[in-house]
């Protein structure tokens, strides 16, 4: 007898069983059953693809963080440049603003008493412009060297801050140490250097009376170069071991500033009435 489940072909070319009709539903489900199966082979090695290649990963390599380290530092030393230079300029900005107040200073003690003050003489934070001041080597000025803006000026309140009496980058640099003699802290001997003995003694460069004329300086940051003052044998160790308070490049540390009877603040090679080019 010929089995009832032996398979044939109808006539609409699909197989069946004999004695069992066709069914379409069952049909469709084994060919969609067959496509899902293949397409979720193909998305489990695609996801496993994508989970073992995929960018977001737990930690950095080595080279990575080297490579981040190095970025840092190199932002970090320019923001330390940067922050250097900026901090140059607004000492140097405030440097000059002392001067023009030193100068309206000056400029209202001669109203007052038809003549400039006379020197300082000795390091510290008060007056020694009288006579009796004769010591040489410890200078209000100039590392020791030279004297100094007149402490009465603070005294008889025509300055202020006494703080205006100094270059401000020096009040900085030498906070610590102490004056050749006496004591005090170091800045004592970085008074603003002055050009006022030629209306006492007549010992300043200029001459006698002409400290006036516009064309003399009256007042600066330094004058005397380490290697030129009282101690330059000492030079560049201490105590001469200062420099000229500006420059940049080829000039740094050869700079400062000068004011002239005009009332002009104009940057000069140290120690000289000379522009830089």
């Amino acid at each position: 007898m010929t089995n009832e489940r032996e398979t044939m072909k109808s006539e609409s070319g699909q197989f069946t069983n004999r004695g069992t009709p066709p069914n379409p539903s069952l049909d469709h489900f084994h060919r969609h059953s067959s496509f899902i199966i293949h397409h979720s082979s193909f998305s489990t090695r695609h996801l496993s693809f994508i989970i073992h290649y995929s960018p977001f990963r737990e930690a950095f390599t080595l080279i990575e963080l080297l490579i981040v380290v190095a970025i840092i530092a190199i932002l970090a030393a320019v923001a330390v440049v940067n922050f250097q230079l900026a901090s140059e300029r607004a000492l140097k900005s405030s440097d000059a603003s002392n001067l023009h107040v030193v100068a309206i200073a000056l400029q209202s003690y001669l109203v007052d008493y038809v003549k400039l003050p006379p020197a300082d003489r000795e390091a510290g934070p008060f007056m020694s412009h009288t006579p009796d001041f004769t010591a040489v080597g410890n200078g209000p000025a100039a590392g020791g060297s030279w004297d100094g803006l007149p402490w009465l000026l603070y005294e008889y309140r025509y300055i202020s801050d006494w703080r205006t009496m100094f270059c401000p980058k020096y009040l900085k640099l030498y906070q610590g140490g102490q004056t050749l003699r006496g004591g005090y802290p170091r800045y004592h001997n970085f008074r603003y250097a002055y050009n006022s003995s030629a209306t006492s003694s007549g010992g300043a460069a200029g001459g006698a009376g002409n400290i006036m004329s516009g064309t003399v300086w009256m007042v600066r940051d330094l004058w005397v170069g380490p290697d030129k003052g009282w101690h330059a044998a000492s030079y560049p160790d201490y105590p001469a071991d200062y420099k000229f308070p500006w420059g940049e490049g080829d000039n740094r540390n050869k700079l400062e500033l000068v004011i002239y009877a005009g009332g002009g603040v104009e940057l000069k090679i140290g120690g000289t009435d000379d522009s830089p080019r």
